[in-house]
């Protein structure tokens, strides 16, 4: 920059050399050389020196009365003639200083810095938000997809290679997996409806043997514990039959349904088995609560949370019902070790290996809370004292 600046300050020096010589040193006089000196700081008619460089630019310091110490000049000497006596014209122009210089190029690159800045960011988002727009429209569709619903998402065409590969493979992967759902689904469903007809004929001749007086005591207790198998399995093939229908959607009909005269109903049947092991029930439900709910899926949550507290209870302890803020918690005595939080709804998870049970009371429980939209949880707030929390909202 000092280079070019150079370079335009010594074409006009010269230009204003030439000019002065062919426009005012014809009718100059020498006794005009002290007035003009006076007025014209930057061209000035100096006595004859050898020394000077004649008719080229030099760089010198002088004195500059504005900024109170010596600049750089560009300065241009040339010899002319005044009443045929020998002088030198001087004409000169200061340098831009070096700081200066600096910060100006600091300041206009800056602004041009920061300008160039907020394009390149402006541009590069607009780019980026159409470049990536078919991956979030994708993200999007997996993130609304539902396995249980058994709807197959649309991915947008694209002409991005990658994204088109992208979408054709998440296309593949959500139809096989849809399909092995919808196969397992229907496995479980038909075989809990096959089974019900050979668990009746086996409760039948249960039955029918029962009514043998020839049979031994050490055959009635065989015939009993067939009795309990049996009443295992039709409450399992019961339980996977409840799974099934919820997966499948089938208790779309809701009401609006007051949930303690629920509870106060199923409580009715469960408390002769409560007091069988020696539990006390407290129950505080004061607290008027209606919720819109299935009535036969809200009957079937309470029974199976009522259940499992008996189940898992300990002899002689107790268990607490509570209906408040929309909120439904039942806690009860048993192990004094908490319980996996993230297995306690899965199917087929027992809560302990030592109670019987077939695992599918929570789960159904779980399933039940999220076809309505509540939420369930599984807390240890003190030491033996499990709670169970469903909230409505």
């Amino acid at each position: 920059m000092k280079y070019f600046y150079a370079e335009d300050l010594d074409e006009l020096i010269e230009y204003r050399s030439y000019d002065f010589i062919k426009d005012h040193l014809s009718i100059f006089t020498i006794s005009e050389i002290e007035y003009w000196n006076h007025f014209n700081e930057d061209m000035q008619i100096l006595p004859m020196d050898q020394s000077c460089p004649l008719d080229k630019v030099v760089q010198r310091p002088f004195y500059n009365a504005a900024e109170g110490f010596e600049v750089d000049y560009r300065v241009y000497y040339t010899k002319i003639k005044i009443e045929n006596q020998p002088y030198i014209l001087m004409s000169r122009i200061a340098m831009i200083e070096p700081k200066d210089l600096l910060q100006t190029l600091v300041f206009q690159y800056g602004i041009l810095f920061i300008i160039l800045i907020i394009a390149f960011t402006i541009i590069q988002r607009v780019i980026s938000q159409k470049l990536w727009r078919p991956f979030y429209k994708s993200l999007g569709k997996i993130e609304n997809f539902n396995l249980e619903q058994g709807i197959v998402p649309e991915f947008e065409k694209t002409d991005t290679i990658e994204f088109a590969r992208l979408n054709e493979n998440l296309d593949k992967l959500i139809k096989n997996n849809l399909k092995t759902y919808v196969q397992q689904k229907e496995f479980i469903e038909n075989a809990s409806h096959e089974l019900q007809t050979p668990l009746a004929v086996f409760q039948s001749q249960l039955d029918l043997l029962l009514q043998d007086t020839d049979l031994t005591e050490s055959q009635v207790k065989v015939v009993q514990s067939l009795y309990t198998v049996s009443s295992r399995l039709r409450r399992l093939n019961k339980n996977l039959l409840l799974l099934a229908k919820i997966d499948n959607y089938q208790f779309k009909e809701t009401q609006e349904i007051d949930f303690n005269q629920v509870l106060k109903t199923q409580l009715s049947y469960l408390k002769d088995l409560a007091e069988d092991y020696g539990i006390t029930v407290l129950i505080d439900s004061k607290n008027p609560l209606h919720v819109t709910a299935n009535k036969t899926l809200l009957e079937s949550l309470i029974n199976n949370l009522v259940v499992n507290a008996i189940s898992h209870n300990k002899n002689n302890g107790s268990i607490s019902i509570e209906v408040k803020d929309r909120t439904f918690l039942i806690s009860n005595t048993g192990e004094k070790t908490p319980l996996d939080k993230d297995k306690v709804f899965r199917r087929f998870s027992r809560t302990s290996e030592k109670k019987k049970g077939n695992g599918l009371g929570l789960s159904i429980t779980y399933q039940i809370c999220k076809l309505h939209g509540w939420k369930i949880e599984y807390e240890y707030p003190d030491e033996g004292l499990h709670r169970f929390i469903v909230r409505f909202d």
